[in-house]
């Protein structure tokens, strides 16, 4: 996947297929809304559901953190005795 880290402009959402966010503790949540109180324009995505794309980083993100799919970048540390 090509990533892109950019401003997006608000005529752009109504473009997007799909929308999410992650945070510190690297969970990738679907955005279902986006509002604009200013104009009051509303942009929506994937019908209040993930998206494939969101499915599967999702599940390749689980996936390395449970040790069910290979940690090609060194993510996850593996603590003994707890």
């Amino acid at each position: 996947m090509k990533v892109e880290r950019r401003p997006i402009p608000e005529e752009e959402l109504a473009t997007f297929e799909e929308a999410g966010a992650c945070g510190t503790a690297a969970v990738i949540s679907p955005i279902s809304r986006i509002d604009d109180p200013e104009t009051g324009k509303s942009y929506t995505f994937g019908n209040g559901k993930p998206g494939p794309w969101s499915e599967k980083l999702y599940n390749k993100l689980r996936g390395i953190q449970y040790g069910t799919e290979p940690d090609e970048f060194g993510w996850t540390t593996i603590i003994e005795g707890l």
